[in-house]
């Protein structure tokens, strides 16, 4: 037998005479979130929004719809006595595509308006066991929350993802990139179970995301606003001080004089690890003010106030109080004492007298 000729795209649908009471049965149950969405092959059932339920947010859902005056096509809750086509003919006759006479056009459009100006649930006096339930916690205890979704909503999305993917296939612009869309089947073999066979394609579209791969230099740039710069000992540094205060021992019977010449030799040492580390901070102040767009409120202040002290100093002069070189001095004179080479020779031996005297040639170098 010979297939029928599928209608022209560009020819109007064909009108089917259907009974008003079936209409006005119909519209009566129209729902904004349907049991079916989730699971096709859970009870009927399903929410209608009133208009008064709208809400003004920054968001993108069914209620935020109602709020900006844009109401969501309704739906069905399950496809039984010829609902899908009744439907299909509604939203027809809401586009002003449908072939209906005018006087039937106009008396199903205000039945669907005195229908649907109130809100109502269907099917939601027992949670189904097909229908998944999150336990949101609450000051009282718990509430249980049964997620579904509005195909009308959906229905809006897809709308205004394909203008803007089209607009851009007519129109390239660099400023902006084609939102992707996944494939989700919806309703098994025979979608229509769902919904309206219009609406449920819309809800097998789903929009896809991606998550941001990771930039190196943005992470380690707001690691140093967040965190301050960490001081890194300059090991060849470190190994010459090694050295020279084992020579001194040596030379004098286990003990670091403490004559003049020996203490500007020390402190030789010391100024060149202090002023190593401070270039550290310096450089990392640098790399700040180079990537001072991606800070939060432009760099200001260039580190994070809750980052410590020592370190947030030390990248920017203006955040050192009076106490930063005391501080920054106590800080570098104990990673020096307790710095272990782990090379099979001598480590530091410094007493606590000794690290005092290196506090003080540090903080006189910053100063």
């Amino acid at each position: 037998m010979a297939r029928s000729r599928k209608p022209d795209a560009s020819e109007p649908p064909e009108w089917v005479a259907l009974p008003h009471e079936l209409y006005a049965a119909t519209c009566a149950e129209l729902v904004t979130f349907s049991h079916k969405t989730v699971n096709s092959n859970a009870p009927a059932g399903g929410i209608r929004l009133a208009p008064e339920q709208g809400l003004k947010l920054p968001y993108v859902s069914a209620r935020t719809l109602l709020g900006a005056g844009a109401v969501p096509a309704l739906d069905y809750m399950a496809n039984k006595d010829r609902k899908a086509t009744v439907v299909k003919q509604l939203h027809q006759l809401l586009k002003g595509t449908a072939t209906a006479p005018p006087e039937e056009a106009k008396r199903i459009l205000a039945t669907l308006a005195g229908a649907t100006a109130q809100g109502a649930q269907f099917g939601t006096d027992v949670v189904s066991l097909r229908l998944k339930q999150l336990l949101i916690p609450r000051q009282d205890g718990y509430v249980a929350v049964t997620p579904e979704s509005a195909a009308g909503l959906c229905h809006e999305v897809r709308s205004k993802v394909r203008q803007h993917n089209d607009r851009l296939k007519e129109k390239p612009d660099d400023t902006q990139r084609r939102i992707p869309v996944a494939v989700f089947g919806l309703g098994g073999s025979n979608p229509q179970n769902v919904g309206s066979t219009s609406l449920v394609r819309d809800m097998q579209r789903p929009l896809v995301f991606f998550a941001p791969p990771e930039n190196r230099q943005v992470k380690a740039i707001l690691a140093l606003h967040f965190q301050g710069v960490r001081i890194r000992l300059p090991r060849p540094l470190l190994r010459a001080f090694r050295d020279w205060c084992a020579d001194c021992r040596r030379r004098h019977g286990g003990l670091i004089p403490t004559n003049m010449a020996t203490r500007d030799e020390e402190i030789v040492h010391i100024r060149r690890i202090a002023r190593v580390v401070l270039a550290q901070g310096e450089a990392a102040r640098q790399r700040l003010l180079a990537q001072r767009e991606l800070l939060p409120a432009g760099g200001s202040p260039l580190v994070f106030a809750e980052a410590d002290p020592v370190r947030r100093g030390l990248v920017d002069p203006e955040l050192r109080d009076k106490d930063w070189p005391r501080a920054f001095a106590l800080q570098l004179a104990g990673l020096i004492a307790d710095y272990r080479f782990s090379d099979g020779q001598e480590e530091f031996q410094f007493e606590q007298a000794d690290i005092f005297e290196l506090q003080a040639m540090i903080e006189a170098v910053v100063r």
